[in-house]
Parts: structure tokens; sequence; C-alpha cells
């Protein structure tokens, strides 16, 4: 199932009532993105939300029951993601810095150095935040070495992350900035 992109104001979101939902929104910082948060939930569930913070900091949703939720913000801008399943997402803004090759298994080194000059930290960066999704999901993201997760692009939106499990991966490019929302191959 499709994740549905959402950018703007809530009350033009356009849900079919089971597809992961990604909201781009202006990011108000990390103290203020527990209300937008609960403002998406209680729009989808109809129910007021209740939010914690699990051991490694990752935010959970304790109300309503069965909701999953991820954040990411770089920039001006924030991403949040909400499922009926685990959901993650990353986002980081472009930049001219070269690839970090070290983060890259060597079969992703051989890909970013094939494509043109111009796209390899384009391409680097996409990468990245399939890893960062990828990582996300596991659990313990700061605890796993980024080139233990081996990607594979499929097309220029479709991918797929390997480590301690399959996700599967949407990208968008925004021109400013990447953005990645991954979900285990295996949930229901």
């Amino acid at each position: 199932m499709s994740p549905v992109w959402h950018d703007g104001p809530l009350d033009t979101l356009a849900w079919d009532g089971r597809s992961p939902i990604v909201w781009g929104c202006a990011d108000p910082g990390r103290g203020e993105r527990a209300s937008l948060v609960t403002m998406l939930l209680r729009g989808l569930s109809g129910e007021d939300a209740m939010l914690a913070r699990d051991g490694e900091g990752k935010p959970q949703v304790l109300s309503p029951s069965g909701w999953f939720i991820s954040l990411s913000g770089r920039g001006s801008l924030c991403l949040i993601a909400a499922a009926r399943r685990p959901v993650a997402v990353d986002r980081e803004v472009i930049d001219d810095a070269p690839p970090l090759w070290d983060m890259m298994t060597a079969q992703e080194v051989g890909h970013v150095r094939a494509a043109p000059a111009a796209d390899r930290a384009r391409q680097w960066l996409r990468r990245w935040t399939i890893k960062e999704a990828h990582a996300k999901l596991i659990g313990t993201p700061r605890r796993i070495a980024p080139e233990v997760i081996e990607t594979r692009l499929i097309d220029p939106v479709h991918a797929t992350a390997e480590h301690d499990g399959l996700s599967r991966c949407w990208t968008r490019d925004r021109g400013e900035a990447i953005e990645t929302v991954a979900l285990w191959v295996d949930a229901a």
C-alpha cells in the first residue's frame, strides 16, 4: 500500500482511511512538533492522542491504540508519518557536500560513482534518507552502522533497504530536500 504524501493544511487532506500518511508542514521546532502529531492523529482517528517516547527517544502513540508515528525535520519543513503499522521517515536538505563513501556498501559506492558527477551528492543523499528511515524502523538508528544497510533503488520513487528485515521505501525529491518513508515489507 503506497503512502499518501500531503503538503499543506490538514483540512485539505484526502485520505482513503487505510494508507500511511506522510504530512509535510512548516517545522515549528522540536518542542512544538508533538502538537502537530496530535492534530494529525485526531484528524485521522477522530480521537484525542497521547504521545510518549521510548527508551531510545523514539516517539510513540499511547492512544489512540494501533497507531505508529515517525518524525523528521530539516530546514524549514518537517515530515510527520502516521500509519496503522510501523512507519519511519527521513528528510535531508540537499547541499554541495560530497558523498560520504564510508557510509555505503561496496555495491552502493559503485552505483553512486557510476552516476554523473553532478548527480552523485543527490544520489548519495537519497540512499542516506533510505538508510535513516530503515534504521528508524528497526528502532535503534543510533546503534546501526549505515554501511550495513543495503539499499536498492528500483526507480526514481521506489526503493528497498535491508538489514534486520526488509523495508519498502518511497522517496520524493523536492528540489531543496529529499524525503523518504519506509514500511516493513512483511507487515500486514
